[in-house]
């Protein structure tokens, strides 16, 4: 819808160019097709991010000491979230069981996608929730380890009036997506800068990273992979799958054990 807002108006642009008798081109005169006739606009082949093993990435990540940044770059390595839906998630998308922290948050783990299944996160559509990019919600596992670094980052977040859950150290307001990737780039770059043959790393590297390692490295089902991501299930829509936990329950359970006995370890 924006692009052809703004192409429309572009063409309302070119039409009052052509009728202005100041403007010396004839009628129906387009600078675009004189472009395109002449030269290559095509996008270059986008570069790939660069390979980090696992074991690379226990060695960075080890150098974090910030707890909100071993969390943020531990949930995007783990659960495949966009820099959106990571700073979207608020306390009662997070079931964690442990008493300490449920008693500090009263609100946590309040959603009715995630209230009957511990150590989960719901991460809401975006119909459900502005700035997330997926039409499709979903209910993501938390394994030990991520358990341990939430546990670990609320037992010290700032108290704030908001139900955000990771929030700025200074002013104590919700993350943004750039904020998300300063910490990225303040973790892996200048190494990881782009290079001729690699894409610079950024926040979207964790999703890069949670796809390949479900996909090629476990040859894990394409629809329980898009189901993890956030990914539209063919032309299958949520109405045509009846209601949302209906929806939710059918590739939850199905992902649940798979998940928790192989994702990746990424701290000691």
């Amino acid at each position: 819808d924006t692009a052809r807002t703004k192409l429309r108006r572009l063409q309302q642009i070119y039409q009052s160019w052509q009728a202005d008798p100041v403007f010396p081109h004839p009628d129906g005169y387009n600078p675009f097709e004189l472009v395109l006739s002449k030269r290559d606009l095509s996008r270059p082949k986008p570069k790939q991010p660069p390979r980090l093993s696992i074991a690379k990435l226990r060695s960075i990540i080890k150098d974090v000491t910030h707890l909100r940044d071993r969390a943020v770059i531990g949930l995007q390595l783990k659960l495949g979230l966009r820099a959106s839906e990571l700073k979207n998630i608020e306390l009662r998308d997070v079931h964690l069981d442990a008493p300490c922290v449920q008693d500090t948050y009263s609100m946590l783990g309040t959603h009715q996608a995630v209230a009957e299944r511990p150590n989960a996160v719901y991460v809401p559509p975006r119909s459900e929730r502005g700035g997330n990019k997926s039409f499709r919600p979903r209910v993501l596992p938390l394994d030990a380890e991520v358990q341990r670094l939430l546990r670990q980052y609320l037992l010290v977040r700032p108290h704030a009036d908001t139900d955000a859950m990771l929030l700025t150290t200074s002013t104590h307001n919700p993350l943004t997506t750039e904020d998300i990737n300063r910490i990225w780039r303040e973790v892996f770059r200048p190494e990881y800068n782009e290079t001729k043959t690699h894409r610079a790393i950024t926040s979207h590297f964790g999703r890069h990273r949670f796809t390949t390692y479900w996909r090629v490295e476990q040859d894990l089902n394409r629809e329980l992979l898009k189901y993890m991501r956030g990914d539209t299930p063919g032309s299958a829509t949520i109405n045509d799958r009846g209601a949302i936990d209906e929806y939710i329950h059918t590739y939850y359970e199905d992902i649940e054990p798979i998940y928790r006995n192989q994702i990746y370890q990424l701290t000691g």
